[in-house]
């Protein structure tokens, strides 16, 4: 791979005398603005790692860096941090929700979507700690998990159509499982092992598959299913545990495609609407692409289970690794100067993402200014004394 790292590095002489330039650049742009600056953050770094506090040292810089980068690099305002980052299959509909401190987890939390095509918000309060959201490929609906107290094991399950604002409390599973909700507002769940769909047109749950519950990977082991709705009108299954999973496709039956797989991670990729998975097992893990009409493996490639991904083709794609951003096309890779927690495509070949710091923000294949590289090359530098 490709590093930013290495092409932007500097030497540690010219670096600070870099440094001492660009801080009275900083002190001059802090004295026509109010609140924040690079040069506050870059001080509290310092000081920081004269503490030797490398965590907190890299924070600072990461939020320096943010702070010296052009607006057009933000979906938002740059002083809004998010917990989760959802898009649309089209990339219009941006789905974002609040991050909050640890102590205030389980207030209600604020959640908007952005409709970039009609510039337009909605926005709504959810109850409790979202363990996690998902959004309907049209960006109409989105399912909360949320979790009501700490030590809680099942969470409530919350269905927001976003045109109308409208919201239902329509059941529980377990924490630990992901739900999807499709295009209809469908919402797709498991529980007691048994593959569950509420209807909202009626407010009914009915069972799928007349209960038939799918087989396990290991038999004597709980299992957690993690559904994954698609544009094309399919649901996709990941069953199993602790890398050891079934994939099936859930259509007017339920479909088992593979018994390989290593990760409960699924990814569509945007053009083609071919899902891709991890098979394989530990240390030997390959990610394959399906192809969506006969659920066939198609392209292979070598690669880690990522933190997450996000495809614009089966060659073109992004993916975070060890919290890294980085892009490939083809065989060509490279490391972006981001660092990174969710990732979605936006229109075109947009990339949306989360930043480590809960910043909404998104890339165009603009590098950022050179001033603002040099506080990522000090970031890195301090990133890399952790290890």
């Amino acid at each position: 791979m490709i590093s930013l790292r290495k092409i932007h590095t500097m030497t540690y002489a010219s670096a600070a005398v870099a440094r001492i330039r660009h801080s009275a650049i900083f002190l001059l742009w802090a004295t026509v603005h109010c609140g924040p600056t690079p040069e506050k953050f870059i001080e509290k770094s310092q000081v920081a790692l004269a503490r030797e506090d490398y965590d907190a040292a890299l924070l600072y810089m990461k939020n320096a860096y943010e702070l010296a980068l052009p607006k057009d690099f933000f979906i938002t305002k740059r002083d809004l941090s998010f917990s989760f980052l959802r898009a649309s299959h089209d990339g219009q509909k941006i789905l974002l929700v609040e991050r909050k401190t640890p102590k205030k987890v389980y207030e209600p939390m604020r959640v908007m979507v952005i409709n970039r095509a009609r510039d337009s918000q909605a926005k709504t309060n959810v109850p409790g700690r979202i363990k996690d959201v998902n959004f309907s490929p049209d960006g109409e609906f989105a399912v909360f998990l949320q979790q009501p107290a700490a030590t809680a094991k099942d969470c409530k399950m919350l269905l927001w159509q976003v045109s109308s604002d409208k919201s239902v409390e329509i059941g529980a599973t377990h924490c630990v499982t992901k739900p999807a909700v499709k295009n209809d507002g469908t919402v797709w769940y498991m529980r007691s092992d048994q593959i569950h769909v509420y209807d909202p047109k009626n407010g009914k749950d009915a069972l799928f598959n007349k209960g038939v519950r799918p087989e396990k990977s290991a038999k004597k082991f709980p299992a957690y299913a993690f559904f994954h709705a698609a544009p094309d009108n399919k649901v996709w299954m990941i069953y199993g545990a602790a890398g050891s999973y079934r994939l099936y496709q859930l259509g007017d039956k339920q479909k088992l495609v593979s018994k390989d797989i290593a990760s409960h991670r699924l990814y569509l990729v945007s053009e083609s609407k071919i899902a891709g998975v991890f098979i394989g097992g530990a240390g030997a893990q390959q990610f394959v692409t399906l192809n969506p009409k006969d659920s066939q493996i198609g392209r292979r490639m070598k690669a880690k289970v990522w933190g997450d991904a996000a495809f614009i083709n089966d060659r073109q794609f992004f993916y975070i690794e060890d919290g890294v951003l980085a892009y490939r096309n083809g065989k060509d890779e490279i490391e972006l100067p981001f660092w990174a927690e969710q990732i979605a495509i936006g229109v075109k070949d947009e990339l949306l993402f989360l930043s480590s710091t809960g910043s909404a923000m998104r890339y165009t294949h603009k590098t950022p200014p050179p001033e603002a590289l040099k506080i990522y090359n000090k970031a890195v530098e301090i990133d890399d004394s952790k290890s």
